[in-house]
């Protein structure tokens, strides 16, 4: 059965990329720039089924209105949830999320599907609050986080994506700072320039921003080539091939956020986390036992925060407590989470 994925932009396919590499399938794209990308993460990617156009280029783009889908056929895999046509005796809408942030749900997140792709229970009580959703129990399918197979099945290589990020100094502890984008209470451009002046004696920093911040990224290389600033490095958030989320976390000692799902995704990795403290009063409230800004330590943007990195640094005081919540957060994390997917996948039919 024909596969396809859907998403707004390049970052939010890498949560299929262990899909991709075991089944292929075909990229649904609403905007030129997102073809480029494509292209340039997906080239020659190792895949037992790639996908390719006419010209024999991997992997196959097709160009659709972001909201009609009438005339395809087979499986529909979505890393958005939002309002569409189809022929549901052709097209088995299959909605897989991206991220696990705080973000508040819009209307448009409540249109109902025919599965849902849960990687744990975090984003199932989430997902459970829209009643209008009816969602069965036999709508749920429990994968797990397929992003962590490669890091369980130990198929990241150190040495390779410190080379891939040109770090010069490999003996020094790697500090990844990676805020959410401006719109969801995002601090890159409030704190940037102060980590980079604080940090960049003793660390390798790696300033991490959201996709949709990209923009953005100008003034913090003209204010690091202004300093001359050494060892830092900033993370082009649209290669997703050799510098995608996973990469960059598992080089990275210690990991400094805000509102962003990446605090989540860390999980795997048990590292030291540091919360900046951000608005919420427009935010969704995890249950107690989800929320990981209980168990980490927080700063306040008051004073320098280089006494709570050293400190974390020295001692992973909360890497019992990180354990646990990846336990209650996500399911199985065996590394088998892209198998029991395709599994699935390939027992599907119309």
């Amino acid at each position: 059965m024909k596969i396809y994925y859907q998403a707004r932009n390049i970052y939010q396919y890498s949560y299929v990329k262990s899909l991709y590499r075991d089944i292929g399938g075909d990229f649904i794209i609403h905007k030129p720039r997102t073809i480029i990308h494509l292209k340039k993460n997906f080239a020659g990617f190792p895949s037992k089924n790639p996908s390719k156009d006419i010209f024999g280029c991997q992997p196959k783009t097709r160009y659709k209105r972001y909201e009609k889908y009438d005339k395809l056929s087979g499986i529909l895999i979505s890393l958005n949830r939002f309002h569409f046509s189809r022929n549901p005796d052709k097209l088995i809408a299959i909605c897989m999320k991206h991220g696990v942030g705080f973000r508040k749900e819009r209307d448009r997140d409540q249109f109902p599907f025919d599965y849902y792709f849960i990687d744990g229970d975090l984003w199932l009580r989430k997902l459970m609050q829209y009643k209008e959703l009816n969602i069965r129990e036999d709508q749920i399918v429990r994968t797990g986080n397929l992003r962590f197979d490669d890091v369980v099945n130990r198929k990241l290589n150190r040495s390779k994506i410190l080379r891939d990020f040109r770090v010069k100094d490999t003996s020094r502890p790697n500090i990844l700072y990676a805020p959410t984008w401006e719109l969801r209470a995002g601090t890159l451009m409030k704190y940037s320039f102060r980590f980079i002046e604080q940090f960049s004696n003793e660390y390798n920093l790696f300033i991490r921003p959201h996709y949709y911040d990209w923009r953005r990224l100008g003034s913090i290389r003209k204010f690091i080539k202004t300093g001359k600033y050494k060892n830092v490095y900033i993370v082009e958030p649209w290669n997703i091939r050799t510098k995608d989320t996973m990469e960059n976390l598992f080089i990275s000692d210690l990991l400094i956020s805000d509102n962003s799902s990446i605090s989540y995704q860390s999980l795997i990795f048990t590292m030291p986390v540091l919360q900046i403290d951000f608005d919420e009063s427009n935010i969704w409230q995890p249950p107690f036992e989800h929320d990981i800004r209980k168990i980490i330590d927080r700063w306040n943007g008051k004073g320098s925060i280089l006494s709570l990195v050293k400190e974390n640094l020295q001692k992973n005081k909360y890497k019992s407590d990180l354990q646990s919540l990846l336990q209650k957060c996500f399911y199985f994390n065996d590394g088998k989470c892209t198998e029991r997917t395709v599994s699935f996948l390939e027992n599907l039919s119309l």
